[in-house]
């Protein structure tokens, strides 16, 4: 094996483990109220903020002085039960995957809807992110993030994977994809919080 070959593995590795490490619980105060109690309320295209519970939440939180770590979005049941996946989410560990909204027990959460969307728009944004379901984390633009946020001189220019993502290029790719921008600026650095106060998205709800 060459150097090089040897010095990619490792590095993977290295990678894989820093995922895992900070995608471990760590403890909070849990919110007043049941997020399944917000289920009647959505549609799908609904954008969920919520502050997260691991140490990846912990230092997102940290960094985009926000009290938002992660943003995920409704896509209605895909199969039977009273608590199917619904939700599609990039994870740090897991990459983009569908999720139930019990996933987010005990987290404070807001609803944030795009306006202006009719039944269409929304089918297709969530057919395309379900098509999407499998796509790896990308944790190059996850680092440029971090520098950006930490005012660090960026390491060099980020060309953004269109087959990785993390939680909120995830969305932003998929409200562009029909035509409804959630930035102006620079897409590739917007962060849970920017969701929030975007032009086209309205506040609908909050628990906790």
């Amino acid at each position: 094996m060459s150097t090089g070959s040897l010095l990619t593995r490792l590095g993977t590795r290295l990678i894989g483990a820093l995922a895992r490490y900070l995608a471990q619980p760590v403890s909070r105060p849990a919110a007043s109220g049941d997020v399944l109690a917000l289920s009647p309320r959505l549609q799908p295209g609904d954008v969920l903020l919520t502050e997260g519970s691991t140490r990846a939440a912990a230092l997102a939180r940290r960094l985009t002085r926000s009290p938002w770590a992660h943003v995920s979005i409704y896509v209605g049941p895909l199969e039977p039960g009273d608590d199917s996946r619904c939700i599609v989410e990039a994870d740090i560990s897991a990459g983009v995957r569908a999720v139930p909204l019990s996933e987010f027990n005990g987290q404070r959460a807001r609803i944030v809807r795009p306006l202006g969307l009719n039944e269409t728009d929304r089918q297709r944004l969530a057919d395309w992110l379900v098509s999407h379901i499998g796509a790896p984390y990308d944790l190059t633009l996850a680092w440029a993030l971090t520098r950006r946020c930490l005012k660090l001189p960026a390491q060099r220019t980020i060309v953004q994977d269109a087959k990785r993502f993390i939680c909120s290029s995830l969305l932003v790719q998929a409200f562009l994809f029909v035509g409804h921008p959630v930035a102006a600026g620079e897409a590739r650095y917007v962060v849970p919080r920017d969701f929030e106060s975007a032009a086209g998205f309205e506040v609908v709800t909050a628990l906790g």
